[in-house]
């Protein structure tokens, strides 16, 4: 940004020089056409462009300092970036009939065939089963008294199922996006019932409430989601950020199968009926032992010497990591020169009598990237000695890792499990920076005035939605379907309503969408979208009312329906 400045106000210099010149033909050889052959003039003209470009563009940016602390306090999540992204898969190094548990926070690394290494990150606690998936079929039900099903047949190494103690089993559901949604939809929508059992004994019957759609728990989020944002909004970000992730499904229930014997299992969802639309499935599509991981990772900062002089401090990853981005700041301590040491809060914790630290961040003057600053309003000046400020810091690897290919991230750090081998299965997401200076004011001000009344529209809700897209660079085909969908949105129609629950009148409201169905990759594609849409609405209902969506396809005359959900949003 800062180059466009620069060389508009080179060229004005110039010019001014050149007509100023002609003018005043006396000073023309110290100003005029002459003067750059003159190297010590024109360093001059130079440096007396960049700082009026950089003023130019601070005008330009309309003090966005302003904005940044009301989304501090509102929106945090627009001041972080968004790194990039992937799905990991997990397999046991040798046939041990032991379950391995991979915790949260498991790191990996890529192999470094492709510049400096990227560390990855597992959102997901693992436990990698003694199991094996051999094969997944659909079952048509040719005899009058069976129904179609979908049969999974999973194999059991080193034990038999007697020892096995298992009670939950989670999926992913891969293969291209039309196939993989579709499957969703079917599994949450149609199944009817969940038996579970070996091919020698009986079957367990389950309900269909055992299968639930891990990838919308909150309790894991993709990223850190900030303290002061809405949690309505986190699943919109994870939706345009990574949908692979909302395609984990988890089985409960399991350990109701007691008589247990041979070493296969067998998972059988039975459904009133199959769509003509239903996919070709084979073991791919469903796969065992997978985690989201994103480029995230604890970094030190470089120690800040505090003499309350300035009026912000530059924050900077310690060095040993090329490439480096800032995150978060997550923790900031103050020790003095007699050893005392005095925890900060964040300004926008409105912690009372605490003393606190604001963050500034700004775009890169110099280059791509992001630029933070830290300041202490209300420090005390008065105190004497040094200072030092310790930082901790979240940090990602910015775009490098935004190349890496399939198998790439197979690499073991000092957090890897040892009795497990992994690899990325997915393809990596592009790293997108932080909204700022326009960008950021656009964005708050679209939020203070989202609520139920205002996204009563379709246009409403679909500005919203755009602010979630991906940016134009980089990830074009995932931006595009994403613009297709948001535009499928032709009306919507909110109704208050009032139910009985559990005896008590209870008011809420109904929602209506109608979508352009041909704007999908398919049927279970448009699903996906209305399960994520009916998360977010009733994330914004109020406590103690209710939101009932449901979402007609205008195209191919289809109606869908979600349960209603309680609203979980305390009124100020």
């Amino acid at each position: 940004m800062l180059n466009r400045y620069y060389e508009q106000e080179l060229h004005n210099l110039r010019s001014l020089a050149a007509e100023f010149g002609r003018r005043n033909p006396a000073l023309a050889p110290l100003l005029g056409s002459a003067a750059a052959v003159d190297a010590d003039v024109e360093r001059l003209l130079e440096g007396v462009a960049f700082m009026t470009g950089l003023v130019r563009q601070r005008l330009d940016d309309d003090f966005p300092e302003f904005v940044q602390s009301l989304a501090q306090l509102m929106f945090p999540q627009f001041l972080r970036p968004v790194p990039c992204m992937t799905i990991m898969q997990y397999s046991p190094r040798s046939v041990t009939g032991e379950t391995l548990q991979v915790p949260v926070g498991t790191t990996f690394s890529s192999s470094g065939e492709r510049g400096e290494r990227a560390v990855f990150n597992a959102i997901y606690p693992v436990a990698v089963e003694p199991l094996r998936l051999e094969h997944a079929y659909w079952d048509a039900g040719q005899r009058a008294s069976q129904v179609p099903a979908l049969v999974l047949e999973l194999a059991l190494t080193g034990l038999d199922a007697a020892q096995w103690e298992g009670n939950s089993l989670r999926l992913w559901l891969g293969g291209s996006e039309t196939v993989a949604s579709g499957l969703f939809r079917i599994l949450m929508r149609d199944t009817r019932a969940i038996y579970v059992g070996s091919p020698q004994g009986s079957m367990v019957r389950l309900e269909p409430a055992c299968l639930r759609p891990f990838g919308f728990d909150p309790a894991y989020p993709l990223l850190p989601w900030p303290a002061g944002a809405h949690p309505a909004w986190r699943i919109l970000h994870e939706y345009f950020a990574l949908p692979e992730k909302l395609r984990f499904l988890e089985l409960k229930g399991l350990e109701r199968w007691r008589a247990r014997q041979g070493t296969r299992l067998v998972l059988r969802f039975e459904f009133d009926r199959l769509p003509d639309w239903a996919p070709e499935v084979s073991v791919d599509n469903f796969v065992l032992h997978a985690s989201p991981a994103v480029n995230l990772y604890p970094l030190d900062g470089q120690p800040l010497y505090v003499d309350h002089r300035q009026p912000e401090y530059r924050i900077r990853p310690v060095t040993g990591r090329q490439g480096a981005q800032i995150y978060s700041v997550d923790r900031v301590d103050l020790r003095s020169a007699d050893g005392l040491e005095q925890g900060y809060q964040p300004a926008s914790d409105c912690v009372p009598g605490a003393q606190s630290y604001h963050i500034r961040v700004r775009a890169s003057a110099l280059g791509s990237g992001c630029e933070h600053y830290l300041s202490l309003p209300g420090a005390g000046l008065a105190q004497d000695g040094e200072q030092v400020l310790s930082l901790r810091l979240s940090c990602t690897d910015g775009s490098g890792p935004d190349d890496l290919r399939l198998g790439e991230i197979c690499e073991a750090t000092d957090r890897s499990p040892v009795r497990v081998t992994f690899s990325n299965i997915t393809g990596v997401t592009s790293y997108r920076e932080p909204y700022l200076a326009q960008d950021l004011l656009w964005r708050v001000l679209s939020h203070m005035q989202a609520n139920q009344m205002a996204l009563s529209s379709a246009e409403s809700l679909r500005k919203l939605l755009l602010l979630y897209l991906p940016e134009q660079r980089g990830e074009s085909g995932q931006r595009a379907a994403g613009l297709r969908q948001i535009e499928s949105i032709q009306q919507v129609q909110v109704q208050s309503q009032r139910r009985m629950v559990r005896g008590m009148p209870v008011q809420g409201s109904t929602v209506r969408i109608e979508c352009a169905g041909d704007h999908f990759s398919g049927p279970g594609s448009l699903y996906l979208f209305g399960s994520v849409l009916n998360e977010f609405l009733s994330g914004c209902a109020t406590m103690n009312t209710f939101i009932a969506l449901t979402l007609h396809d205008t195209v191919h005359g289809e109606t869908l329906q979600w349960p209603a959900q309680i609203g979980q949003q305390r009124l100020l």
